[in-house]
């Protein structure tokens, strides 16, 4: 049935859907080589042995005997044990602020360092490069540089992502499990029956689906309680070689506090989708004097934040959407550039003329402020990338849609910092250059 385009200027009503579904292209073969833009147990309480009997011992006058003296050792001896035992981690150094850090490898840095003092060393950002070569050259991918800070995991690894298909990723994950690091696994259902995913539970690791129509299209990592990968990659070939892309890993307790609470939802009670409480611990929180925003849908509706966030460009939006169809976002992005903000952007060509894609909108107001593109990836353009005044980053799994924002499980980070921002900036005018006029 043909929907009609969403009507102008509507409250909080969503968009349309996004496309169902979105078929990859058949996995042409692939290289990426990927550019790099870096940034510089509770223990059981001891059991005490039974010690009423022994207790009523006593030498003449009520003295206590040489037994009672032992047990009172014993006791003593048993209180220290215990609390060496709840300090174990501290003492060997396990406490993830003194513990050994981990530091992604470095790829091929393409261009030049963003203006400013520099990048933090706090995150560090990557992108693919899309060539997509043959498959015996699908090597030196972003997917090696995730199994290399795998491989260094010393205390947890969660992963939850809508697709694994990537046979270094699950060759770290396989290697942590025998050296007993606790490996858990969220994958969506529709990708349930790849080799990677039998690989994972042959191997004793359990991985968890969310059984259900809506996607799990999360795409998030988080190792030791501490390092956090999320972006738009999944994890195969397509998305590592093919497709154009974001990957972020970030340093910060914080933001894996958050992603651990959205992996225990879906991993420990099985919560998928609206039925997940809104229980993220740090929403809003600095960061090396860096504002951070982090948002889980759909049990927080993302989409009303990020139009919000968009009213509050001065001077230029750029973007990058492989989906955008979604009001709250398009109707902000027109009101901005009505009010004689530039805005510019790039559109996945698949689905972007279809009349409630905001592609079309677009077009249609013919706005002097407004210039947008389609992509010129053959393959596919899977950014979900939103950039405010070169100052705000607005990415991950969220694309510009109900779906995104009424019933998969999705993540979006909002990094509020110029320096992060230039390196997103200097991907969009990549993608632009390449993009259909």
């Amino acid at each position: 049935m043909t929907q009609k385009p969403p009507p102008r200027r509507t409250s909080s009503t969503s968009g349309q859907t996004n496309p169902s579904k979105k078929s990859n292209p058949s996995p042409q073969p692939s290289r990426a080589t990927s550019s790099s833009r870096s940034s510089s147990s509770t223990s059981a309480n001891p059991q005490l042995p039974n010690l009423s009997n022994l207790s009523k011992l006593k030498l003449p006058g009520g003295g206590f005997s040489t037994g009672c003296l032992v047990i009172v050792g014993l006791i003593a001896l048993c209180l220290i044990g215990g609390f060496l035992a709840l300090n174990f981690n501290e003492l060997l150094g396990d406490d993830p602020a003194t513990r050994a850090p981990i530091t992604p490898g470095s790829t091929r840095v393409t261009g030049g360092q963003p203006p400013g003092s520099g990048p933090a060393d706090w995150y560090q950002i990557y992108f693919t490069e899309a060539t997509c070569p043959s498959v015996g050259n699908q090597i030196g991918g972003l997917d090696e540089i995730i199994a290399d800070t795998i491989r260094q995991a010393q205390v947890s690894v969660d992963m939850a992502i809508y697709e694994l298909n990537s046979q270094p990723i699950t060759d770290a994950l396989i290697s942590a499990r025998r050296r007993n690091v606790p490996v858990r696994v969220v994958i969506d259902s529709d990708y349930e029956d790849k080799p990677s995913i039998a690989q994972l539970r042959q191997n004793g690791i359990t991985v968890v689906t969310d059984s259900r129509t809506a996607f799990m299209h999360n795409k998030f990592t988080i190792i030791d309680g501490r390092y956090v990968w999320t972006g738009s990659m999944n994890y195969m070939p397509n998305d590592i070689f093919c497709n154009n892309n974001n990957l972020v890993w970030f340093d910060s307790t914080q933001l894996a506090a958050n992603y651990t609470a959205e992996m225990n939802e879906m991993f420990v009670e099985g919560n998928f989708g609206p039925r997940s409480p809104v229980n993220t611990p740090f929403e809003q929180f600095t960061h090396n004097g860096v504002m951070i925003e982090n948002y889980f849908s759909p049990e927080t509706r993302v989409a009303p934040i990020i139009g919000e966030l968009v009213r509050q460009a001065q001077n230029e939006i750029l973007f990058l959407a492989f989906s955008f169809t979604h009001e709250d976002v398009g109707e902000a992005m027109l009101e901005r550039a009505e009010a004689g903000v530039r805005v510019q952007g790039v559109f996945e060509r698949t689905g972007s003329e279809q009349p409630f894609s905001y592609f079309s909108i677009m077009r249609e107001e013919n706005l002097p402020t407004i210039q947008i593109r389609q992509d010129g990836n053959p393959r596919t353009m899977h950014h979900k990338v939103i950039i405010l005044d070169r100052q705000t980053v607005i990415f991950g799994s969220f694309n510009f849609s109900a779906n995104a924002n009424n019933s998969n499980d999705e993540n979006t980070v909002v990094v509020h910092d110029a320096t992060f921002a230039n390196f997103f900036v200097e991907e969009f005018f990549r993608v632009w250059d390449a993009a259909r006029q």
